[in-house]
């Protein structure tokens, strides 16, 4: 039972860095399976890993303000700092992107990508 537990936390957050779509499912997955994480995973470092690899990688600020109205509403004293973590996480690269993201795209156009 606890390999199958582990195996869960680690598939999910494989999926989520698989792309912007395996992110938002694991995102909207986590969300609704909340207080099973909870139970299972709270104080440990699979659900510190579990926040982190869900939510650090989004990068506008509207997923922002969704992570962070979540953790406000469903508390994770064990996982405070990797909601903290991945909070920074998503303005620098929100911040990143609003900045430089029409400079890069003109650079993969002229490369023909």
């Amino acid at each position: 039972k606890q390999w199958y537990q582990r195996r869960v936390a680690i598939t999910a957050g494989g999926v989520a860095k698989a792309g912007w779509e395996g992110r938002d499912q694991t995102w909207a997955f986590v969300k609704n399976k909340y207080p099973i994480f909870l139970e299972r995973y709270s104080g440990g470092f699979l659900f510190q890993r579990l926040v982190q690899t869900t939510c650090a990688s989004f990068v506008d600020m509207e997923k922002y303000k969704d992570v962070e109205k979540f953790f406000s509403e469903n508390k994770a004293p064990s996982a405070e700092r990797a909601i903290k973590q991945s909070l920074e996480s998503i303005k620098l690269r929100a911040g990143w992107l609003e900045r430089d993201g029409e400079a890069v795209a003109q650079w993969f156009k002229d490369r023909g990508f």
